[in-house]
């Protein structure tokens, strides 16, 4: 075992933050590979300091599986509560388990099942309706940074015409690592703007997730205000912006691949296989850091107790000891590969049902509505970033004769 003290990062990885570098597409899985060529668990930087990186399958699994020996509470509470507040995810053991009951159910309530079921797609229509007739857009733009937001405003409960300081306050937020004052000033703007809704919500209950949030009971708990506050904001910050980036990434995977693109028009059934592959193939979160509360061995690794970790979602999504050809976009892989992007265990991601049936959805809306849809110009269309990943533009075209609003 190779304790922390040894610390000798790799040649390749010398000059690469992976907290704050801007890595478009290949560039940071060739990294990773090199990586995982020659480590399970990776030295490398983030935000200037030295980590271990977890890159394998295998070993990222049993790290996620192994919570009560590596708990996620103390990171996430150093990385999302200065921004969102305490939340189920900065828990941990029994009051981690009350606060996760609390606050998911209502994610799978019925209203939310309909929303799904009947109401999404009307949304993503209404969206796609905007710009429909001119035959060009850009899809983040108008399409990827909109559709997430306008989703959880309505499930939600609350103004559609904030979603503009919606966007812009998830990403500040989420920025309090090395934007502190930003993460705080969306915090106070989002938290001004949420008090007298919940409030309302409060005096009027309806039939939506923040009234549910508002009357979920377990053991007798209920949240308080500032409890349902602090889920919603973490909501948006990790919920719509990942949401956001994983449209983005399988749109640009899809449009960088025509003949793919057309298969899956032609045959709808493979939207689902699509959207489970680009999840493994080209993640919306790359890495997110981890605390060692407590000294353990992950891979051959001895990790002290203060050490600083990353979970290496995009390296352990293709690592060749677990997938066949894992560089390679696959649909035929089908929907039963297991992949880590949502994570494993305890800390498992609640909004992945959401997520991937937003994905679903929105390329299927695309696709009826948007003949031939093509990449018109590529600017800005690959995936980038080495934590957050999704593309800056979507610069497409398409026929127009057939794709007129509603």
């Amino acid at each position: 075992m190779h304790p922390i003290a040894e610390w000798e990062l790799d040649d390749d990885a010398r000059d690469v933050d992976f907290g704050l570098s801007d890595l478009e597409g290949e560039e940071l899985h060739e990294l990773l590979a090199a990586l995982r060529s020659r480590h399970r668990v990776a030295p490398v930087i983030s935000f200037g300091q030295p980590v271990w990186m977890i890159v394998g399958f295998d070993e990222l699994k049993s790290f996620c599986r192994r919570d009560d020996e590596f708990p996620g509470g103390a990171s996430y509470a150093m990385n999302t509560e200065p921004a969102c507040g305490r939340t189920f995810i900065s828990m941990e053991g029994s009051e981690h388990d009350l606060y996760r009951q609390l606050a998911t159910p209502a994610f799978r309530s019925r209203p939310v099942q309909v929303f799904i079921d009947e109401d999404l797609p009307v949304l993503v229509h209404e969206v796609v309706d905007r710009f429909a007739g001119r035959g060009e857009a850009d899809l983040v733009a108008q399409f990827t940074g909109i559709l997430p937001f306008s989703a959880i405003s309505r499930k939600l409960g609350l103004p559609y015409e904030s979603e503009d300081d919606q966007r812009r306050w998830s990403r500040d937020m989420l920025a309090a690592t090395w934007d502190p004052e930003g993460a705080a000033r969306a915090q106070q703007e989002f938290t001004e703007f949420l008090e007298p809704v919940v409030a309302q919500h409060r005096r009027e209950p309806g039939d939506d997730v923040i009234s549910h949030l508002l009357a979920s009971e377990y053991k007798g708990v209920r949240m308080t205000d500032e409890e349902v506050l602090s889920h919603v904001r973490l909501l948006y910050a990790t919920g719509a912006t990942t949401t956001q980036d994983g449209i983005g990434n399988l749109l640009s995977t899809l449009l960088h691949r025509p003949a793919i693109l057309e298969r899956v028009r032609e045959n709808r059934e493979l939207v689902p296989a699509a959207v489970h592959e680009v999840l493994r193939y080209e993640p919306p979160v790359a890495n997110t850091p981890r605390y060692a509360t407590y000294a353990g061995v992950i891979g051959d690794i001895a990790v002290p107790a203060g050490a600083h970790l990353l979970q290496g979602f995009a390296a352990a999504n293709r690592d060749p000891a677990q997938f066949d050809a894992p560089d390679t976009f696959d649909i035929d892989r089908g929907e039963e590969t297991d992949i880590i992007t949502f994570g494993f265990g305890r800390k498992f991601c609640p909004g992945y049902h959401l997520a991937r049936r937003q994905m679903a959805t929105a390329l299927n809306v695309l696709l009826d509505r948007l003949p031939g849809l093509r990449l018109g110009d590529a600017t800005g269309s690959i995936p980038r970033g080495s934590v957050l990943r999704g593309p800056e533009k979507l610069l497409v075209r398409w026929d127009v004769d057939s794709g007129e609003p509603r």
